[in-house]
């Protein structure tokens, strides 16, 4: 990797280690700032941008630096050289490095356009109209609609432009539907506004020299968008797989001497520190062709500042319109490492039917972990930061209630299983953590059950894995520990022994029986009347 003139910098006497923001998004004020750090990704957005005129979309996860983006690309676009020295831009053929090709940037976010019901969020949208109009001179018609006022602010800036073109950059697409999830009937009236509002855009994009769109999920792809069937979709381009989060590369260059301080704060090597921020903040990967990865920056730039690993996400907020979502469909998945999902479920989706892998994904909670085929995947959680999001957050905000004692369950269990191995898991533990499920929280089959069983075990990090096939069936979960392989067979109403007979019949062992490791089956029962588990049984295949 190039190095860069900031970089040189640790070389200099009385160097001050330049720090990552997880506040600051303006790009101009980021690198103006002596104490702030920028990592170079411009030349990845001059490919972005293209030597024609490119009408873009892209999402990614909160906290990842799309607001950062969209400033950088405006200042590219105002060609504010000085902004770049040092940068792999300046050394690029840029258009705009020649004042003649500078272009009017239009920059907005329409979470400025929310409101809590639907006049709210047309007074809203019209007051970001209302101002961009304002921007070129003209005042707001009220004898025409939001969209006609919209498209006539975009006639009026292209004729204002001296090259006859602008560049519009707009920010959190989604937002102004966020709201409106669980009310389908306002939901459809602010969709029909967004796609006409939309679709001045397409109808005026020979104007348009750049266009950008970034959001968090595409909720609303089939219907917003028909009015912007124009746009190239960049999110799954592996071209841009590393455009938004920091890569383990840039660890060892632009960040190094931030990950040395951090390790200097705990007593670790540079090697050591790496590990360990990669296993809390690594792991994101956002194109199927590429098996790049990514750090979430905000999070990364808060470990650097605070010197401790712990999760950062739930204390910037949630994904609001995900949650809600999940919650309204009332279920919790068996087993989050794993989980199928197509192209088309991840990529083209409504509101109101949205698959639950792709709210995962979309939110940040999952990441594609496994490519089977242009077309399917497999899901899995990232990083230990969200292994503890979906712990301490995820959980709480889904089921609302009564997480006291099971999240007290967890963190014993957590300590046990690291200190003990799965004996103390199975004897106690699990257990305990049956016993203090909330009476909220319904069980009322063996699916259900078992979906708390694996998720109480994936919580507290154990290395389970969901149905397992063998040659005759199905294990219910397969755990490995340094004591050996454990093969579950869960069972609801009937007894432990049955369970374990269960999984011999099946040859549920088979595939492990191989190995080195010793292979145990556990038979587990849930008695509703009890509302617990019996005892596990626990037997060498």
């Amino acid at each position: 990797m190039m190095e860069t003139a900031i970089d040189k910098e640790r070389d200099m006497p009385n160097h001050t280690i330049r720090q990552l923001t997880t506040s600051t998004f303006d790009f101009p004020g980021l690198i103006q700032n002596p104490k702030a750090k920028y990592v170079d990704k411009t030349d990845l957005l001059y490919t972005l941008c293209g030597d024609v005129d490119q009408q873009l979309f892209i999402s990614r996860p909160r906290r990842f630096g799309k607001s950062l983006m969209l400033s950088t690309l405006k200042a590219m676009f105002e060609g504010r050289r000085e902004l770049f020295k040092g940068l792999k831009l300046d050394d690029l053929p840029w258009e705009c490095w020649d004042e003649k090709r500078r272009y009017p940037v239009y920059s907005f976010t329409m979470s400025r356009a929310n409101g809590t019901a639907y006049d709210e969020f047309r007074m809203a949208l019209r007051g970001l109209v209302k101002d961009l109009r304002a921007s070129v001179g003209l005042e707001y018609d009220k004898e025409n609609t939001i969209p006609e006022n919209f498209e006539k602010f975009l006639q009026t800036a292209a004729e204002k432009s001296p090259t006859g073109k602008i560049v519009v950059l707009i920010d959190e697409y989604d937002e102004p539907v966020a709201k409106f999830l669980n009310d389908l009937e306002t939901l459809d009236k602010v969709r029909d506004t967004l796609h006409d509002f939309y679709e001045k855009l397409k109808n005026n994009s020979g104007s348009i020299r750049f266009l950008m769109m970034t959001g968090v999920t595409k909720l609303t792809k089939l219907s917003v968008f028909s009015g912007l069937n124009h746009l190239k979709d960049r999110t799954m381009d592996p071209r841009f797989a590393t455009l938004l989060g920091y890569t383990p590369e840039e660890f060892d260059g632009t960040l190094r001497e931030n990950v040395e301080a951090f390790g200097a704060k705990n007593g670790w090597d540079f090697a050591t520190a790496k590990a360990k921020l990669l296993e809390w903040y690594d792991g994101y990967r956002f194109s199927p062709a590429s098996e790049a990865k990514v750090c979430n920056p905000v999070s990364l730039g808060s470990a650097f500042e605070s010197g401790e690993l712990k999760n950062y996400w739930e204390a910037t907020g949630r994904a609001t319109m995900i949650i809600d979502r999940i919650r309204a469909a009332g279920e919790i998945p068996a087993d989050l490492n794993g989980m199928a999902a197509t192209r088309t479920q991840l990529d083209v989706c409504q509101a109101e039917t949205m698959p639950l892998p792709a709210l995962l994904y979309q939110g940040g909670y999952l990441t594609l972990k496994e490519v089977i085929d242009a077309n399917s995947f497999r899901l899995g959680i990232p990083n230990n930061e969200i292994a503890n999001s979906l712990a301490e957050g995820f959980v709480s905000t889904l089921l609302s209630q009564g997480m006291e004692d099971w999240t007290e369950r967890l963190v014993d269990a957590r300590a046990g299983l690291k200190a003990k191995g799965v004996e103390t898991l199975l004897t106690r533990n699990l257990r305990a953590a049956f016993a203090a499920v909330p009476h909220e929280w319904k069980i009322e089959n063996e699916l259900e059950a078992k979906r708390y069983f694996l998720l109480f075990m994936k919580l507290i990090g154990a290395d389970i894995s969901g149905e397992r096939q063998s040659a005759r069936g199905r294990a219910d979960a397969i755990l490995k520990d340094k004591s050996g392989v454990y093969v579950f067979e869960f069972k609801y109403g009937k007894t432990p022994q049955e369970a374990v007979a269960q999984a011999r019949t099946k040859d549920y062992a088979g595939p492990w029986l191989d190995g080195a490791p010793p292979v145990f089956l556990v038979g587990i029962n849930y008695d509703p009347a009890k509302r617990g588990i019996d005892d596990p049984l626990v037997e060498r295949a």
